[in-house]
C-alpha cells in the first residue's frame, strides 16, 4: 500500500512539474533586439517607450538596443533616456561609418534642455566609451539566447542587419551571421517598404538610406520577416493631445520635449515605427491584417515589391479603416501606459 501511495505522489509531483514547466515556457519574456535610427524622426522615441512599457509588464525582455544613425548624440540620448526610464543595464551598440550623420531636430536640443534649473536627460555614455559595433553586439546577444527565440525589430536603415548577415565566426559563436540568425531568431519585424499598390513606385525612406543593405537583408535573412510599410503608419496619426495631457509632468518629459522640438505644435505624427513594435509584441491580435506568404525584393532605386509564394517567408502588414480606432487606441495606451 505504501508503494502505491508513493507512486501516486510521484506521479502528481511529476505532473505538477510538467505543468509548471509549460507555464514558464509560455510565459517566458520574449527577448527583443531593437535596431533604431533615433534622431531622424520622433516616432523612434515613442516606439522605444512602447518597448519599455511592454517590458515593465513582463511581456518582453529588451536584451539590446543598436543604433543605425551614425551620430554620437544618439548614443547619449538613448543612454540617458534608458536611465530616465530606470533601464540601466540595456547594452547599446553603435553603427560606425553608417548613414545619417546630421544632428537632426531634437537630439542635441533635448540633451541641452534645462527645465526648473535642471537638465532633463543625464547620459553616462558617449562616443568616447568605445561602444561595440552594432552587428558585433548582435552576435553576442544572439549567442546568449535560446534557439528560435529572438524577435528583431528594425526601424531605420538596414546597415547593421547587412553587417550581421555578412559577419564571420568570432569569439561569440562559430557560426557565420546567416547561420547564427537562423539558429537564434524567431522573427524579424521591419519598418520599411511600400506595399500600397497605387504608390508602389514610391521608395520608402528607411529603405533608400542604405538600399544595398535592404536588398541584402530581404535576400538573405533566413527566418520569417514581417514588414510594416509606409502606408500603414501613414494611416495612424498619434494625437498631439496625448503628448500634452497623458504624461506626468509632460512639460519636462524628454519624449514630450523632443516631440515639441521635432515640429511646431500642434501636429499629429505618423506612427511608422510604432506599428512595427505593436505587431512584434502583439502578433495574435487583430490590430492589422497580414498578407499571404511570399518574397519581398528591393530594386536599385529602393522600390519594394512583393511576390506571393507558398515557399516564401516574407509578409507585409495592412490595415482597414474599421481597424484604425482600436489600433490607434492601443498605440496611445502602449506609449503612455494609460488605459484606452
Amino acid at each position: 500500500m505504501k508503494k502505491i501511495i508513493f507512486s501516486v505522489i510521484c506521479i502528481i509531483l511529476f505532473c505538477d512539474f510538467i505543468a509548471c514547466s509549460e507555464i514558464k515556457e509560455t510565459e517566458r519574456e520574449v527577448p527583443v533586439i531593437f535596431d533604431t535610427d533615433l534622431g531622424n524622426d520622433v516616432d523612434d522615441i515613442m516606439a522605444l517607450q512602447m518597448l519599455y512599457n511592454y517590458e515593465n509588464k513582463g511581456k518582453i525582455n529588451i536584451v539590446g538596443i543598436t543604433i543605425s544613425k551614425s551620430n554620437p548624440y544618439t548614443i547619449q540620448y538613448i543612454d540617458a533616456y534608458n536611465r530616465f526610464n530606470k533601464k540601466y543595464d540595456i547594452p547599446i551598440g553603435y553603427v560606425y561609418d553608417g548613414q545619417n550623420k546630421d544632428d537632426g531636430k531634437y537630439l542635441r536640443q533635448t540633451l541641452d534642455t534645462m527645465i526648473d534649473g535642471k537638465k532633463i536627460l543625464y547620459p553616462n555614455l558617449s562616443i568616447s566609451d568605445s561602444l561595440p559595433q552594432a552587428y558585433i553586439l548582435h552576435r553576442k546577444l544572439l549567442s546568449e539566447q535560446p534557439d528560435s527565440s529572438v524577435i528583431f525589430i528594425v526601424v531605420g536603415p538596414d546597415t547593421n542587419i547587412k553587417r550581421l548577415l555578412e559577419s564571420k565566426s568570432d569569439q561569440y559563436s562559430d557560426l557565420n551571421g546567416v547561420e547564427l540568425v537562423r539558429k537564434k531568431v524567431k522573427l524579424l519585424v521591419v519598418m520599411g517598404g511600400n506595399f500600397d499598390i497605387p504608390s508602389r513606385s514610391f521608395p520608402e525612406w528607411n529603405i533608400i538610406q542604405d538600399i544595398q543593405a535592404s536588398r541584402v537583408m530581404f535576400a538573405n535573412w533566413p527566418t520569417k520577416i514581417v514588414a510594416s510599410g509606409y502606408e500603414v503608419g501613414q494611416k495612424l496619426l498619434f494625437p498631439h493631445q496625448s503628448i500634452l495631457n497623458d504624461f506626468p509632468e509632460a512639460y519636462k518629459n524628454p519624449l514630450c520635449v523632443s516631440y515639441k522640438l521635432f515640429e511646431k505644435m500642434p501636429y499629429d505624427r505618423q506612427t511608422w515605427d510604432l506599428t512595427a513594435v505593436l505587431y512584434a509584441t502583439n502578433q495574435k491580435s487583430n490590430f492589422f491584417d497580414i498578407s499571404e506568404s511570399g518574397y519581398i525584393s528591393i530594386d536599385e532605386k529602393g522600390n519594394s515589391q512583393f511576390s506571393p509564394s507558398k515557399k516564401g517567408k516574407h509578409y507585409y502588414l495592412s490595415i482597414k479603416d474599421d481597424q484604425i480606432p482600436n489600433t490607434l487606441g492601443e498605440l496611445i495606451y502602449s506609449v503612455t501606459g494609460r488605459n484606452k
